[in-house]
């Protein structure tokens, strides 16, 4: 995880806790000095993003009800951004401050025109995923040539850049977006207008022969799974004009 051109090759050490599921980007494998590949297209680990979690719950209750735990499950967590949004500003917040790797104080910048800063890697994505959407957080890594059109690549002959060449550097997009984004839930809003009146006599037209007398306007806020249907969660909001 350390330029081509230093002496100096030591593994990242954590020390803490993990703070997104794509620092197991740092672990290693069963091979030697070989870490988990978050970075290539043809990794054999990228299903971890959409298996583990950093969001635990309270334990559960084993089978029988004899008070013994069982696996904790992972908790409901709010305004987790859609991958395939076709807003690039919703992406850009979530990339810009993201630090290339533990070992470096670059960061990625909020604005700019360069191929590591967040306008242009939000832009990537979105343009990436326009005509075909992601099935899962995985995809981020393993669709062909997905990675390097995120994050290019250097060209031939130019200078060569540790933030496109080294792979820890080149894992900060899946360490930004694996714990913060989702590809499962259809987040929809609902634009509601709620009228009271009541009916002319002798109406003949529901349209036309209603006299309002009140109206409030709601905006509906519903998470759905798109896998199972259910009705994640929902926030009700008065609009007051």
């Amino acid at each position: 995880s350390t330029p081509y051109n230093t002496t100096s090759y030591q593994p990242i050490i954590l020390n803490r806790p993990f703070r997104n599921v794509a620092e197991l980007g740092y672990a290693f494998r069963d091979l030697p000095w070989k870490t988990l590949d978050f970075f290539t297209e043809k990794s054999a680990d990228a299903g971890l993003l959409d298996i583990f979690t950093i969001n635990d719950g309270p334990p559960g209750v084993g089978i029988g009800g004899l008070g013994i735990t069982s696996m904790v499950q992972p908790t409901v967590v709010a305004g987790n951004v859609n991958l395939n949004t076709t807003q690039r500003a919703d992406l850009q917040p979530v990339l810009a401050g993201a630090i290339m790797d533990e070992v470096s104080s670059t960061a990625i910048r909020n604005t700019g025109t360069g191929v590591t800063d967040a306008p242009t890697l939000a832009g990537n994505i979105v343009n990436a995923t326009s005509a075909s959407p992601m099935q899962n957080k995985s995809e981020l890594i393993t669709r062909a040539s997905l990675p390097t059109t995120i994050l290019a690549v250097p060209t031939t002959g130019t200078q060569p850049n540790p933030q496109q060449t080294v792979k820890a550097q080149r894992e900060v997009v899946a360490r930004a977006m694996s714990s913060t984004s989702q590809t499962r839930v259809w987040n929809v809003l609902i634009d509601v207008v709620a009228q009271s009146g009541h009916y002319k006599p002798n109406a003949n037209s529901l349209g036309n022969d209603f006299i309002v007398e009140g109206e409030q306007h709601y905006w509906v806020h519903v998470a759905i799974d798109r896998f199972t249907g259910q009705v994640i969660d929902k926030q009700i909001e008065v609009v007051n004009e």
